[in-house]
């Protein structure tokens, strides 16, 4: 139990801090343990296996793949983070409160003084990163809105850099390998996967 909160941690801290729900628009995808299979199913049709050349991953699927990637072996069926994917940016939902505790403590300053309800929303950019690798960036993290600042931001995600070997230490990067040619791009509610 203890891991699984660490790589919660990990995983919220690093690039999953969560984002405000909008209504619960119906374009804010769930991340559920069945996603794993499903995302991982398409994956490897695509880049290990070679089976087809392109497949298209939702949003929900592909988070709760890289989940499983970073060492989380069971998302609990309510799991309250949601994702909306657009073709900029990865967005992760929630209130401060569906946060795990350890989580909290990690973000630390940057959520002691807030209430449960606050609405935390973190972006997340995917750029190509040579030919074998793509880059996920925490780009802005907001709170109700608000972008934090970068001088309240890096210290705390410098700290979670230096407990992750997956991220770097920035704590604000995550290099993924890809075959060579292959490319992966944000879409409208999914992570695009296509080879040459």
């Amino acid at each position: 139990m203890a891991t699984m909160n660490r790589v919660f941690t990990l995983l919220v801290v690093s690039f999953l801090i969560p984002a405000a729900l909008a209504g619960q628009d119906s374009s804010w995808q769930t991340i559920t343990p069945e996603g794993v299979v499903r995302a991982s199913a398409l994956v490897d049709s695509v880049f290990v296996d070679k089976q087809i050349n392109r497949a298209q991953v939702g949003g929900g699927d592909f988070t709760a793949y890289l989940m499983a990637r970073l060492g989380v072996n069971r998302i609990p069926p309510d799991f309250q983070y949601r994702v909306r994917v657009d073709t900029a940016l990865i967005h992760f939902g929630g209130r401060l409160a569906d946060l795990p505790g350890e989580a909290r403590s990690s973000l630390g300053p940057l959520v002691m003084f807030l209430k449960p309800e606050t609405r935390l929303m973190a972006e997340i950019d995917l750029q190509t990163a040579g030919p074998r690798a793509v880059h996920f960036r925490l780009r802005n993290v907001l709170i109700d809105g608000v972008p934090v600042p970068e001088s309240l931001l890096q210290p705390v995600m410098a700290s979670v850099g230096d407990q992750y070997p997956a991220l770097t230490s920035s704590g604000r990067d995550l290099y993924v390998e890809i075959p060579e040619g292959g490319r992966m791009a944000l879409r409208p509610d999914s992570v695009a996967l296509a080879l040459p």
